[in-house]
Parts: structure tokens; sequence; C-alpha cells
């Protein structure tokens, strides 16, 4: 196989992009996806298409966006690294689960909104289709935004799901902070409880790499450790 990093074509990639995306949440099961890309009764196709718009429609209003693809060049299949943001939950219903799902998200980003304190770069979402995985693709991915952030003299930040977390070990990222996501609300009705069940035990793990790329042991100064000095 012969593997090719480059920037998305919205025009002729983003459908097949956000296909594999559901694909590589769904093989394993990784519940914190429904919190940005929620089944709808409508069935999983209309739900795929519904996220891809919305999805498309982050892209083209966040300047700093970028997504790239990794393909198999016999074949032309994606996988991605994409960056949407600023995600806003109006695509759950007006009821209970809109404010979980709020909450959620609010508190996944608040280790590093608390600790960041310097320029950095962001991974948001690295994903590999299943019959692609254990092949080199995520190493490329992560490398390229390594490199990425030292060319930029940034720090590298991401939230690694279990999943994920091995890769980012064997890139030499720290652990920052374990982040079990925990929305509370005073009168948890049906629907509250429902989402709640669904969604199980959501944690993502805070991790981040300092601007040289590499931690000196002793020498690396946190920007965690700066903040208030």
């Amino acid at each position: 196989m012969s593997f090719k990093l480059s920037d998305v074509n919205f025009e002729t990639d983003f459908a097949e992009l956000i296909e594999c995306q559901w694909i590589a949440h769904e093989d394993p099961l990784q519940t914190f996806y429904w919190l940005f890309c929620p089944i709808r009764e409508s069935g999983r196709d209309a739900s795929v298409k519904e996220s891809t718009a919305r999805m498309l429609e982050w892209h083209e209003h966040d300047p700093n966006a970028r997504w790239l693809k990794v393909e198999d060049t016999a074949i032309g299949r994606i996988n991605p690294f994409a960056h949407p943001e600023e995600e806003v939950t109006d695509w759950y219903p007006d009821d209970s689960s809109r404010d979980f799902v709020s909450q959620a998200i609010e508190q996944m980003d608040v280790p590093r909104m608390q600790m960041a304190a310097r320029p950095q770069v962001f991974l948001n979402i690295l994903f590999t289709h299943p019959d692609y995985r254990r092949k080199g693709i995520g190493s490329m991915l992560v490398q390229w935004g390594i490199d990425t952030a030292k060319s930029l003299g940034v720090e590298f930040w991401l939230n690694s799901t279990s999943v994920g977390k091995p890769l980012y070990d064997k890139f030499g990222f720290e652990l920052v902070k374990k982040n079990t996501l925990v929305p509370k609300t005073e009168n948890p009705d049906e629907m509250w409880q429902q989402t709640k069940e669904k969604f199980g035990e959501i944690i993502f793990w805070t991790m981040w790499l300092p601007k040289e790329g590499a931690i000196d042991p002793g020498n690396t100064v946190r920007p965690w450790e700066t903040v208030g000095a």
C-alpha cells in the first residue's frame, strides 16, 4: 500500500470524509461522538447527511480550521485529520438532552481553557477507517501536526479518548488531566436520564506537547506553571 497525505477537497471529499468519521467512531463504539453527531429518528443515513452539512458550515466559519486526509493511492480511501470549531448544540432538540450535551461539550475543554496560556495548535479529532488501522496512518497525521506546531513555534494540545491515548503516548505527549464529563441538573427529567444512560461514562485525557516537539525533563516549563506568574 502507498499512502498520501494532503488537504481535503471540500467539493469532492467531504461527504466521504464524514462517512469515514462515522464508521471510525462506530467501530469500536465511542459514545462521545453522539455529542456532536446524534443519530436521529430519521435514521443513520439522514443523520450522516445532516452532520456533514453542519460540519462544513463550522469549517466555513472558522478561518483557522484545516482538514487533512490520508488516502490509499490505489483506491483513494480517506483517513482525515479534522479541525472544526465552535460547536453550537442546536442540533439537539430544545429539551434537557440539549442541556446535557451543552454541559458535556463545555466541560471537555475546561482543562485546556484553564491551563493553555500560550498560542497553540489544537487537534480537534483524528480518525482512521477500521480497514486501515495499524498501518501508520495515525502516526503520519500526528507527526504532521507536531511538525506544523514546531514550524509555527507553538504548543500542541489535544483531548484524547481511551482509544487514541496509546498513539499520543508514543509521541511523548504529556497527560495534563483525566477529564470525566459530568453534566448536572437539579431536576433530571426522563429525557435527561435517557441521555445520561445513552452516553454512559465520558472520559477525555487532556494532553500537551511543548513547541520544541519533545519534553526535556527538568527544563521544560509547562504553560500552566506560568499562569499568574
